[in-house]
């Protein structure tokens, strides 16, 4: 079917045709459409152009323009209804209804709109709102210069709208230009400019998987502080969707990642990503990045990504090396970070070493020369331990244990009740002698160095550091038969210790 275009008559076709110019009506007709003799049909490609008045609510006194080059025009039609969608670096939502008397959208101006659905159905109704704002009443117009239909489907519209807020005097006008065939895309990533950040030379790694992380004074999320992390000392995820790399780090810190491509693509490629909002609040025909962890994440974010090289194999990521940058909230300080990521680096986290010298031990003849044991010394000062010296031994109390692959968990059950665990790295599959160190609280603890947590009478850390050594440890197959271990735990990141010392056999 060819389509068919619905336009304005001209002042001769008036003089014919009277009641296609509104005559015996007109515009004294409430809502009725005004005649007019409009311009030629536009050749442009498909725009949504907003001009807001100083003291306009919902423009904020500034002008706005879209093409399918930079937003996502997204335009519906029912009847004599029509919603259109903005996403870009702003979002907007638009709904233009025409009186109920009309059965589709016609040619002509309707005026003495109020909004949209709160409307006179006989007159018709309007709302343009967006970015969280929008009107609580509001008076308006709605004029269509040219409208086109493929049988009962929008193909084509050109519209132009004025609305005003709360009875007010100032004006958001809109300019609407819409036309189904427009096949214009959003460009793929771009050259990169020069001058972009990059990692000093020597900060990172020359082989291998990395994330490097620099963060300058003021900036939120990573406080001021710079981080590195390899697979010998953190968990480094990488996974892809379509245009989308997601990144996380189960470290001393917790972090995630997300570089999302602009939507014309549907891998990542090698280029530059600018001008760049928070994902997944971003503009889709641009792209977005997101760096959040250790509880502090970006409300809004300003940033860019550069893919510097990447490969896949069919749908899956073999390699990519990138570099971003963020700055939170509109501020200065930005966080940059690095990454390279092979899907073949085989690097693991090293077992438990020799312990160092001087380490902390029970003094002599406060344990029993045989037999299980928990032996507890507290400091002062230390919230746990509350600054006691305690021993247990089965004549006194129940000493229950349980090991489970890298994991030795032991209870107290006597005078006071506690509980102990003790984890392993993750590239371990039970414990072995030597010393665990640099560890965090169990289970929040970094997987590739392993964790603790001594706990008990309704006490225990909220985050500590701390260390284990396994002095001697036998198995039978997979079950664990007996150990020796000593540990230190410290609160909070303060000065006073809990050490305890542990001997326990079947």
């Amino acid at each position: 079917m060819s389509k068919q275009a619905i336009r304005m008559p001209g002042l001769a076709a008036c003089l014919v045709l009277f009641s296609a110019c509104g005559g015996g009506g007109g515009s004294d007709a409430p809502g009725g459409p005004v005649g007019g003799n409009p311009p030629p049909a536009q050749a442009e490609p498909t725009f949504v152009n907003l001009s807001s008045d100083p003291g306009d609510y919902i423009g904020g006194g500034l002008d706005y323009s879209y093409t399918n080059a930079d937003a996502v025009i997204t335009v519906t039609a029912s009847e004599a209804y029509l919603s259109i969608s903005v996403q870009g670096d702003e979002n907007w939502s638009g709904e233009f209804q025409l009186p109920d008397s009309l059965t589709q959208l016609e040619v002509g101006t309707y005026t003495n709109l109020t909004r949209f659905p709160f409307h006179d159905a006989g007159v018709g109704g309007l709302s343009w709102s967006g970015e969280g704002r929008g009107c609580n009443t509001l008076t308006g117009s709605i004029t269509i210069e040219a409208v086109t239909y493929d049988g009962a489907t929008l193909t084509g519209i050109d519209l132009q709208f004025e609305q005003y807020c709360e009875g007010g005097p100032v004006a958001l006008r809109g300019d609407i230009h819409w036309d189904a065939d427009d096949t214009t895309t959003a460009p793929g990533p771009g050259v990169s400019p020069s001058g972009l950040w990059e990692p000093a030379a020597g900060v990172t790694p020359a082989t291998g998987n990395f994330v490097y992380l620099e963060s300058q004074p003021g900036d939120y999320i990573g406080a001021g502080a710079t981080y590195l992390y390899t697979l010998a000392d953190a968990q480094i995820t990488v996974s892809v969707a379509d245009a989308r790399l997601s990144v996380s780090i189960n470290g001393n810190e917790w972090w995630n990642g997300d570089f999302q491509g602009m939507n014309s693509i549907s891998q990542l490629e090698a280029g530059y990503y600018g001008d760049l909002q928070r994902y997944p609040f971003h503009n889709p025909l641009k792209g977005g990045l997101s760096w959040s962890g250790e509880g502090r994440g970006c409300n809004t974010l300003t940033g860019w990504f550069v893919v510097d090289s990447v490969t896949f194999d069919g749908a899956a990521l073999e390699t990519i090396e990138m570099r971003f940058e963020q700055h939170c909230e509109g501020g200065d300080p930005a966080l940059n970070g690095a990454i390279r990521w092979d899907v073949n680096d085989a690097t693991s986290a090293p077992g438990p070493v020799a312990p160092p010298v001087g380490l902390w031990e029970p003094p002599v003849g406060a344990t029993p020369a045989s037999g299980n044991y928990v032996y507890l010394e507290s400091e002062l000062g230390d919230y746990v331990g509350a600054g006691g010296t305690y021993l247990y031994t089965p004549s006194d109390s129940q000493l229950t244990a349980d090991a489970v692959e890298a994991r030795f968990e032991i209870r107290v059950d006597g005078a006071e009740s506690w509980q102990g665990e003790f984890q392993g790295m993750d590239s371990i599959s039970r414990l072995e002698v030597g010393y665990y160190g640099d560890l965090q609280r169990y289970p929040f603890h970094n997987p590739a160095r392993g964790g603790l947590s001594w706990i008990g009478e309704g006490r225990g850390c909220n985050t500590l550091s701390g260390w284990f050594v396994v002095d001697s440890v036998t198995y039978d197959g997979a079950t664990l038969t007996a150990i020796e271990l000593r540990f230190e735990q410290r609160c909070e990141g303060g000065d006073p210790a809990l050490n305890g010392e542990i001997r326990w056999a079947q």
